[in-house]
Formats: structure tokens, sequence, C-alpha cells
């Protein structure tokens, strides 16, 4: 795909800036994690642009092509295949998104001297340590989506020194296809909800996640490259996510459900193999750029709130 160079996005021009900001690139323009990282505030050093949608992601020139016509300073890929169920029945496109298009990125940033900033996932981990997971510990995936990631974040490794790779847990989001949207669309119709209590894991929203991709550019020093965790501080199951949205959800409109009822995730038929517990310790973001966690109560009631301010009254209770 051919594009004119007079109708690509650019950056701008900060040539006689004492301290010019850094050129951050986002991949996925389209994605609702990409949207969180936009709307995070920066400290002023950052000039933020999308890549466009009509990018073939598939192609590994014209994801060179983009990237050489932009110089960026960051790249940020926001494009991850969030289904895990899907992964295993479209092993292709899975592959693709998850591997393939990070690799590309590695190496365009390679040829660049940017820095990539990519997503990976706690599921590279079996889930069998009683304690909270390092950034160290031997991975072993049970599924293919946490296969291709990890394999993304072994290859992302050998070619380019410059990365960050976040592994992020359970993330949840207040519109599109998301746990929140999903679990409020049942609760309105239904009054009995099934919800999976014997798989925890540290539930993240992707506004966090924004706020700290855009914090480890403003203090990213050489040295700080790496693999990192990132999540809420505490664990849950998706039982205890599904009540504390309800509980939050109930403040804005009346709900049909009456009852969630605690199932094993075995107990879905063709549901992919998941861990049954992961928490991540977020120690070494901590010690290497000072950020913090946020309790996940407080990040999932922001969350239900944003999702209602973005239905405005439509669901307003009577």
């Amino acid at each position: 795909m051919t594009k004119s160079r007079s109708k690509v996005a650019s950056f701008y021009d900060e040539s006689d800036h004492r301290f010019p900001r850094a050129r951050v690139l986002v991949v996925g323009e389209d994605t609702s994690l990409a949207a969180a990282f936009l709307e995070t505030d920066a400290s002023g050093g950052q000039q933020r642009i999308s890549l466009p949608t009509s990018t073939n992601l598939a192609d590994d020139r014209e994801i060179f092509e983009a990237i050489r016509m932009r110089r960026p300073d960051f790249v940020v890929n926001c494009m991850v295949e969030s289904g895990v169920d899907r992964a295993e029945s479209d092993p292709t496109e899975c592959r693709q998104i998850n591997h393939d298009l990070p690799v590309s990125l590695a190496i365009a940033c390679r040829e660049f001297d940017a820095t990539l900033i990519q997503l990976s996932t706690d599921y590279i981990f079996d889930g069998q340590k009683d304690i909270a997971y390092f950034e160290d510990d031997a991975p072993n995936p049970l599924n293919l989506f946490g296969q291709t990631r990890l394999e993304a974040e072994r290859d992302i490794e050998n070619l380019l020194d410059q990365h960050i790779i976040l592994r992020v847990s359970h993330l949840f989001a207040p519109s599109g296809n998301s746990f929140v949207t999903n679990l409020l669309d049942r609760a309105r119709i239904e009054s009995e909800l099934p919800m999976i209590q014997d798989e925890r894991g540290c539930p993240t929203s992707i506004y966090d996640i924004g706020r700290v991709i855009s914090a480890v550019i403003d203090q990213l020093h050489a040295g700080a490259y790496g693999v990192f965790h990132v999540g809420c501080q505490g664990d849950a199951s998706w039982m205890e996510l599904g009540e504390c949205i309800i509980a939050q959800a109930r403040q804005f409109e009346d709900l049909a459900v009456e009852e969630i009822v605690g199932i094993s995730g075995q107990s879905i038929n063709g549901r992919a193999e998941r861990p049954r517990r992961l928490v991540l310790s977020t120690r070494k973001l901590l010690y290497t750029f000072g950020i913090k966690s946020r309790p996940w109560r407080q990040e999932l009631a922001e969350t239900v709130e944003r999702h209602y301010a973005r239905e405005g009254a439509k669901y307003a209770a009577v």
C-alpha cells in the first residue's frame, strides 16, 4: 500500500527546543487501551500520534516504512489478541497479532533507534506458585494465548535491546467488548449470573496501564530496559470482580440480577485451560521507576463510573 508523504501524520518540529519532547507512536489506534493511553496526562514531555488504522499490520514492509517516515523515540503497541478461547479456534490470527506484529515492530525499532513498549500477559505462567510471580520466574503457559505472548517476549529480547515488556493481568475497560460491559448487559436481563470463582488474578484497569506506560516513558533511562509486571494491588476471582461491578452499577441503574452463583472454570465446555491463581509482584516496577500500584477496587469503581458517563442517562435508575 502506497501512501502520500503529505498525508503521513508527523510530530511537531522541535529542533529549536532545548529539551525536545519524546515522540511516541501508538499502534492500535482503535483499541480501548490506545484510547486510555492517549487520554492519560503526561508530564508535557511527550508528543503522541497514532499509526493510522489503514496501515496493514500484517505487512512487514508497510510497518517498516511507517516507522521510517515518522521516526519515533517510542513505539507503544496496544494491539493484543485478548480472546483466550478465540486464540485456540483461530491460531493464525492469534499468532499474527500476539507474535508476528511485535517482532516486526522490534525489527523496525532496531533499525531506527526507537524503544518498543510491548504488552505481554500473566498467562505465560501456569499458576502453580503459591506466592507472587517475579519477572525471572520460569514460564510455563497452559494455552496458545500465553505461548504466543511468551514467544514474542523472547524474540523481542533477542532482536532489540531497547525494549520494555509489560506483563499485565485481567484487564478491564469501561466500554467496548469488555468484561464490565458484557457483565452489565447480562445483569440487565438475567436474574441469576454464573461466574467463575476458582481462578484468581490481579484485576487491572486499562487506564492504570496507560498511566504506567506514560510514567515509564517519562522516566526511562539507560539500563532500565527489560520485563516488568504491572497490576493493581490485591487479587480477586472473576466472581469477586463481578460482585463489585454489580454493586457499583446499582448506584446508577436498577438491574435484573438477583444472585451471582459461583462456578468452576473447568465446568465450561470448550474453554481453554487457564491458571488457577496468578499474582504478579510489581516490586521491580516500583524500585525502577517509582510507580506505585493502586487498589483494584478503586480502579474498578472509577471504570464503572466511566461506563455510565459514556452511556449517559441511557440506563439511569427510575
